[in-house]
C-alpha cells in the first residue's frame, strides 16, 4: 500500500541578524601573539626555575665591626654604679619630703615639741634605712639590744580602696561647704583599709563590691531619698529592746553612747507587746544560733510602733538576724533609711569573751553606732580604716577604730548644722565636746585602747598633745615609803590591733 509523503516544512524567515561567525580556531602555538605583560613582576621562585642556580651566593652585607664583650666584672661595675646613681636620687628625694612635711607642720600650727618630734621620727627613719641597706640590724633602743632584722611581711593580695591624699582631699573637699582644717589634720590618725582577702567585705564577688566606688561628701549632699535629716518635732533617736534581750549591755550604757555619737536627745522605748512580736516572721531552722528573725518583718513591724517624734529607731536583741528574701543566711545589723528603723543583733558577739567584758560592749557599741549611722544616709567607707567599714566576719570588724574618720565626721556634723532641730539659734555642732565626750565614754567602761585612740583624734583637732591621764596620775603620785610593793601582773593584751 503506498504511503503519503509528510508535507514540507514551511521556508523559515529570514533573520534580521546575520548569522554568528563560526568560532575561529586558535592559531598554532608560534603563531600566538604574547601575553601582556603583568601588572605585577612575576614571583621569584618561577624566574629561578627558568634559569639555572647561580653556583657563588650573593654576597652578604658588610657587618659592623662588634665591640668586645664586657667582663662579668665590669658588667657587675657598671651596675653598682647605676644603683648608686638612684640611691642617691631616692635619697635627695627623701631630704625634700621630710623638708617639706616640716614646713607643712610649723604651717599647720605645730609647736617646736610637735616639730622635733617629727624631725627625730624622720632621723630614726633614715637611719633604719641605710641600716637595712648595710644588711645591719637597726639600732636598739634604751639601750636595750637589737631584737635582730625584722622580717617584711607578706604582702597580701586582693583589691586596694584608694586612699592616697589627693582621693581623700577630694573626698571631704569636693562640692561641699569649706571644713575647718583641725578635720583634715585627722587623717594621720587612722590606717588604711589593708587589701581585701577572698572573704573579706571588699573581696571580688563580695557584697562589698558595690561599696567601692565610696561616698564622697558630694554625692552625699545630693537630694534624693538617701538622706534622712531630724526636725524640730521628730528629733529624737528611739532605742529598742526586742526580743530576747537577756545577758545585753545596759540600756542605760547604750543610750549615753548613742547620744554622745550623734549629739541629739536618746530615749528608751518601751518594748513591744506580746501580739506585736508574734507577728514577727522568724526562721525556726537557724544558722546554729536558734531561731532568727527576718529583719525586713521585723522592721516592718517596730515602724508600725514607732513613736510621732522619733527621729529614728534602734531595734537591739540576743536573737540571730536574717534576711532570707535577701539570700543573707545571717546578720550583725540591718537599716532600713525608707522607714528610718534599724535593727541589730549582739548573739554572735559573746561566742568567746564574757558579756560582762569591755571587748563584749566594745562589739555591741561599735554595730549600735554603724548601723544607727546608715540612718542618716551614710554609707559604707573606703577611704581609711573607720567604724563605717562593712565586715564580713568578726574579726574583720573588730580590727576598726571605734571612730568616724574626717569624711563620715563631717557628714554627721552638716546633717546636724543644717537641721537646726533647735530652730536658727542651733549653734553648730562641737566637734571638740563630742570627741572629749566619747574619750571620757570609753575610759569609763575600760576601753582603753578606743580611749588612747580619741585621745589621739583630740591631739590633731586641736594642734595639741592631749595628756595621758594614766601618765598624768603616775608622774604626781608621790614615792612609796619602805619596801617596794610587788609589781603588779601585766595588763591583758589589747584584743586586736586597732
Amino acid at each position: 500500500m503506498p504511503t503519503s509523503k509528510p508535507p514540507a516544512k514551511p521556508p523559515a524567515k529570514p533573520s534580521a541578524k546575520p548569522p554568528a561567525k563560526p568560532p575561529a580556531k586558535p592559531p598554532p602555538a608560534a603563531a600566538r601573539p604574547p601575553a601582556k605583560a603583568a601588572r605585577t613582576p612575576a614571583k621569584a621562585p618561577q624566574a629561578a626555575a627558568a634559569k639555572p642556580r647561580a653556583n657563588k651566593p650573593a654576597a652578604a652585607p658588610a657587618k659592623p665591626p662588634a665591640t668586645p664583650a664586657k667582663s662579668p666584672d665590669e658588667v657587675a661595675a657598671d651596675l653598682q654604679k647605676t644603683l648608686a646613681m638612684m640611691d642617691a636620687l631616692m635619697e635627695r628625694v627623701g631630704d625634700a619630703a621630710d623638708k617639706a612635711a616640716v614646713r607643712l607642720a610649723v604651717s599647720m600650727g605645730a609647736d617646736e615639741a610637735q616639730v622635733g618630734a617629727l624631725v627625730e621620727r624622720q632621723a630614726e627613719a633614715k637611719a633604719r634605712k641605710a641600716a637595712a641597706q648595710k644588711g645591719q640590724p637597726p639600732a636598739a633602743q634604751n639601750g636595750a639590744p637589737p631584737a635582730g632584722p625584722p622580717m617584711p611581711a607578706p604582702k597580701k593580695k586582693g583589691w586596694q580602696a584608694p586612699q592616697d591624699a589627693k582621693t581623700r582631699e577630694k573626698a571631704l573637699k569636693d562640692g561641699c561647704p569649706p571644713c575647718a582644717p583641725p578635720l583634715e589634720r585627722c587623717w594621720h590618725c587612722f590606717p588604711n583599709l589593708p587589701p581585701a582577702g577572698a572573704w573579706d567585705w571588699l573581696g571580688k564577688d563580695q557584697p562589698g563590691v558595690r561599696d567601692r566606688p565610696g561616698q564622697p561628701i558630694k554625692r552625699f549632699l545630693q537630694p534624693g531619698p538617701h538622706r534622712n535629716f531630724p526636725t524640730r518635732v521628730c528629733r529624737k533617736i528611739y532605742l529598742l529592746p526586742l526580743g530576747d534581750v537577756s545577758g545585753a549591755p545596759a540600756p542605760e550604757v547604750l543610750t549615753e553612747l548613742l547620744r554622745l555619737w550623734f549629739c541629739l536627745e536618746v530615749e528608751r522605748m518601751k518594748p513591744l507587746p506580746a501580739k506585736a512580736l508574734a507577728a514577727i516572721e522568724r526562721d525556726e531552722d537557724g544558722c546554729g544560733y536558734g531561731a532568727q528573725i527576718e529583719c525586713p518583718s521585723a522592721q516592718k513591724v517596730i515602724h508600725a510602733h514607732k513613736p510621732r517624734d522619733a527621729f529614728i529607731v534602734i531595734g537591739y536583741t540576743m536573737e540571730d538576724l536574717c534576711n532570707s528574701s535577701s539570700g543573707f543566711g545571717f546578720l550583725f545589723g540591718e537599716a532600713n533609711l525608707d522607714l528610718s528603723i534599724g535593727l541589730f543583733s549582739f548573739a554572735r558577739y559573746a561566742d568567746d569573751v564574757p558579756r560582762s567584758s569591755p571587748r563584749f560592749l566594745r562589739r555591741c557599741g561599735m554595730v549600735l553606732c554603724h548601723e544607727a549611722s546608715h540612718l542618716f544616709g551614710i554609707k559604707h567607707c573606703v577611704y581609711a580604716s573607720c567604724v563605717m567599714n562593712g565586715s564580713n566576719h568578726l574579726e574583720e570588724s573588730e580590727s576598726r577604730p571605734f571612730a568616724l574618720c574626717p569624711v563620715d565626721l563631717r557628714k554627721i556634723q552638716l546633717t546636724l548644722d543644717q537641721a537646726k532641730v533647735n530652730g536658727k539659734d542651733t549653734p553648730p555642732v562641737d566637734l571638740l565636746a563630742r570627741q572629749r565626750g566619747l574619750v571620757a565614754f570609753f575610759d569609763a567602761h575600760g576601753l582603753v585602747d578606743d580611749a588612747r585612740f580619741g585621745r589621739g583624734l583630740l591631739s590633731a583637732l586641736t594642734g595639741e598633745p592631749e595628756p595621758d591621764p594614766e601618765g598624768a596620775e603616775a608622774a604626781a603620785a608621790p614615792p612609796p615609803e619602805g619596801p617596794s610593793p610587788p609589781e603588779p601582773p601585766p595588763p591583758e593584751p589589747p584584743p586586736l590591733a586597732q
